[in-house]
């Protein structure tokens, strides 16, 4: 089929309505399905995304068991420790600078729960949401009380709003995102805080690998944000920008790695089939060799950031809150 022939469609983000096909990708990195999806771009915002009508009940597929960061193997208990130290110096030192102690914290898409585990650590009174009810159970066996199933969100309002909530890649898995931001109005404090990280598709990184990047993590995001995409939206919902920025110690220089050695991903490496059969010491092997290349591709990933072109773009926006200028 021709891209003539194809349809245009509304823009989830800014409603623009004349939003034609732009590329065609594939499951590049879990291989779920031989499918090909095919990906609208807005030319008034700028968000890459999927139409949603794609998807009729068959969204869970997509998503390979372990979709989230379990520890395996004789590296599992460095992976965790790296982690830890990777999360307190950048996700959770973002939040803590916005952030009061004992403040309630909700974290939307929470996986096994690391970063709540921390952030109890650090002083929040701070508990997770997942749609996964096996990550949810994994993340229980560390603090029992604290995390729920996204089926079990009134359960967790009724005792008592959030002056934090964090959603860390999870938006882009969301096909209503305003919708979905607007819901979250009934959580929060008055001024509360949203504190959302997602990849960028205007990073230099996306420009330069195209449909090879890591970022677009096809068909499980399905909308792809840029700077001005994300801003917008936020506004739509009724949130007001305080800080920003485009650098994730965690995230930035570990894209352009998985973007040009997928064999390599710790995550692919755990979940994908084709693996299963490796010997644990092949995967120890991949393992080291991705931290040795992310550790090399550490000063790409600042210097693309200084510039704001960095793989990710973070924001912390107030729900009737004073406007602040961008940092």
């Amino acid at each position: 089929m021709h891209r003539s022939d194809l349809p245009m469609i509304e823009c989830p983000v800014c409603e623009y309505a004349k939003c034609e096909p732009s590329c065609w990708l594939s499951d590049r990195f879990f291989e779920t399905t031989n499918r090909l999806f095919l990906l609208f771009r807005c030319s008034s915002c700028g968000l890459l995304f999927q139409d949603e009508k794609q998807f009729p009940g068959s969204m869970e597929s997509y998503y390979p068991d372990g979709y989230w960061w379990q520890e395996q193997g004789k590296l599992g208990g460095l992976e965790r420790r790296y982690r830890d130290w990777v999360l307190a110096k950048d996700q959770l030192k973002f939040v803590l600078s916005v952030s009061k102690s004992r403040e309630r914290l909700l974290d939307i898409g929470c996986g096994n729960g690391t970063f709540v585990r921390l952030a109890c650590v650090a002083g929040l009174d701070a508990y997770g949401l997942d749609d996964s009810t096996e990550a949810v159970r994994a993340a229980r066996e560390q603090l029992p009380e604290r995390f729920f199933l996204s089926s079990e969100r009134e359960r967790l309002v009724q005792q008592g709003r959030f002056h934090t909530v964090t959603l860390f890649h999870t938006l882009e898995h969301i096909a209503s995102p305003l919708k979905f931001l607007r819901s979250l109005h009934d959580l929060m404090h008055r001024p509360g805080k949203l504190i959302v990280q997602v990849p960028n598709n205007q990073s230099l990184q996306a420009k330069i690998l195209g449909s090879r990047w890591y970022g677009y993590d096809c068909p499980r995001h399905i909308c792809n944000y840029n700077t001005d995409a994300l801003i917008h939206l936020l506004g739509r919902a009724g949130y007001r920008v305080r800080k920003l920025r485009h650098f994730s110690l965690r995230d930035n220089a570990a894209a352009l790695v998985s973007s040009l050695f997928p064999v390599l991903d710790p995550m692919s490496l755990n979940v994908r089939k084709r693996h299963q059969a490796n010997t644990a010491q092949l995967k120890f092997l991949r393992k080291a060799t991705y931290f040795g290349f992310v550790m090399l591709a550490q000063p790409l990933a600042v210097a693309e950031s200084f510039i704001g072109r960095g793989a990710t773009v973070t924001v912390c926006a107030s729900l009737d809150g004073p406007v602040f200028a961008l940092k």
